[in-house]
């Protein structure tokens, strides 16, 4: 698979051309660092809330690998099938491929990718649709406030961090084809995206 960084971009017969690929190094930088001081921030929120004992540390590593293979597992596979909610029951049903591989064995890498042009307000739905992810680790961390340990909140609070920096390069192509908005056809390749329009 074809990936890339940053946009490319060329005018042919009128017509404009725009390729998206990942976010680029500026952007990673100014969306990643809030939900990175949260999840600091809520790494000693969960330390704290631990019980002083001999294995405070030990049981404050076990929760944080535990999270960690959860979601690179779990929580990848949902990114990847909410991106495609998008597609369901429409005419791009058939066209939509999601692919999954295996990194270092314990780590699960996907993307998708669909045949023929989309529309914007579709593409933008399947870009935003791991948001559904983001808040419904919220929801389950305040759900169990009620009947689970006191760190409970602050770990799916760290998971729903992990959810919006697993869609910095979701958020960076939506920003960029924003603008085009209804005037473009786009195609979405796996890991970048064609756009296609002119202007009027």
């Amino acid at each position: 698979m074809v990936s890339m960084q940053g946009t490319q971009s060329k005018q042919v017969n009128g017509n404009n051309y725009l390729r998206v690929g990942y976010a680029d190094k500026r952007f990673l930088a100014a969306i990643s660092s809030t939900p990175l001081l949260v999840i600091i921030f809520l790494a000693i929120w969960v330390y704290r809330e631990i019980p002083v004992t001999e294995w405070r540390l030990v049981q404050f590593l076990t929760i944080y690998v535990v999270a960690a293979f959860l979601y690179l597992n779990l929580g990848v596979w949902l990114h990847e099938q909410l991106h495609c909610l998008a597609f369901k029951n429409s005419q791009y049903t058939n066209r939509v491929q999601i692919v999954y591989e295996r990194k270092y064995t314990l780590i699960l890498h996907g993307y998708y990718r669909v045949s023929g042009a989309i529309d914007y307000r579709t593409m933008r739905r399947a870009l935003l649709g791991p948001l559904l992810l983001v808040f419904s680790l919220l929801a389950i961390g305040w759900l169990g406030i009620l009947v689970l340990p006191s760190w409970w909140f602050a770990i799916m609070t760290s998971l729903a961090m992990v959810a919006v920096l697993d869609m910095t390069h979701d958020i960076y192509m939506l920003f960029q084809i924003r603008s085009i908005g209804i005037k473009g056809k786009y195609w979405d390749k796996g890991q970048y995206l064609e756009v296609v329009w002119k202007d009027k």
